[in-house]
């Protein structure tokens, strides 16, 4: 249930600084949780919050760090999900307020929609959702969005796992909400590439009921260019485009992706060598 540990109340953050929390401190309250979400609420200025994860056991070592989500969306989107041999697909939502709600998962880009019942969400709990229990869910790429039928009330992370020569890789990101105001950017921004050819490095999402066309540019010290061959790309109505980067022209480059119309992007690079990949979104221009 939802808990107010007394370790936890009144931290003190001195004026530019940074304070770790340990939350599996020995009697804070947080130790053995199966999973576990937490609201962090500043009572006099301003914090950003971030969480690093370390997990170590078995054949399996994992870290993610990563920022906590400023506000609550009633819309959480992902524009790179897996289902199929190998890979395993989780969503966490975390319900915060005083009430329940209840999120409607919906599956897009592959062969045909696909969604399942409503889920609940009891107020102050988080309720874990797989998307390998959706039957009508083929096996491949997908998009997927997760909205409430209530105000903003919820928060949805994604993680997924990829089991590659017996080990389990995950990569934990949290959903891309639409602007306050229901806007999707149609340019997005990374600030450094791939270091290593690297096959579907971009996965981009075309939310809309008509096509796109998708352009990468390169940063470099003429300004912005397109690169040659990732010029006008064209990406379907609801449907995924996946882009190579595989010219050494772009390694460590900042790039650019901008659509005739809204997008998601994710990005999605090899980690090491363990052939495992690490996603997080690109950076959104202000729609």
């Amino acid at each position: 249930g939802s808990r107010l540990p007394a370790a936890y109340q009144g931290i003190p953050i001195p004026a530019q600084s940074v304070r770790i929390i340990d939350l599996g401190a020995p009697g804070a309250g947080a130790q053995g949780e199966d999973r576990l979400a937490v609201r962090v609420e500043s009572t006099r200025g301003r914090i950003v919050a971030a969480r690093a994860q370390h997990f170590l056991a078995g054949n399996r070592l994992g870290y993610t760090l990563s920022l906590g989500a400023p506000a609550l969306r009633d819309q959480w989107w992902f524009a790179d999900g897996r289902k199929g041999l190998g890979f395993s697909e989780r969503f966490s939502i975390y319900n915060p307020t005083d009430a329940a709600v209840e999120v409607d998962a919906i599956f897009l880009g592959s062969t045909a929609i696909a969604d399942d019942e409503p889920i609940l969400v009891p107020a102050r709990q988080v309720v874990v959702f797989d998307s390998g229990s959706v039957p009508t869910l083929g096996d491949g790429r997908h998009a997927t969005v997760f909205s409430t039928r209530a105000d903003p009330s919820i928060v949805v992370e994604r993680v997924l796992t990829h089991v590659v020569d017996g080990r389990p890789i995950s990569s934990v990101m949290m959903g891309a909400p639409p602007s306050p105001t229901g806007q999707v950017a149609g340019t997005w921004y990374l600030t450094a590439g791939v270091d290593q050819p690297a096959a579907a490095a971009l996965v981009v999402f075309n939310p809309d009921n008509s096509p796109n066309a998708v352009t990468v540019s390169v940063v470099g010290p003429d300004g912005i260019q397109p690169v040659p061959g990732l010029e006008g790309l064209e990406i379907d109505p609801a449907s995924i485009l996946t882009i190579d980067l595989l010219d050494e022209d772009l390694f460590g480059r900042q790039l650019a992706v901008s659509a005739s119309g809204r997008v998601f992007v994710e990005r999605s690079f090899p980690s090491g060598l363990d052939h495992g990949r690490t996603a997080s979104w690109m950076v959104p221009a202000a729609p």
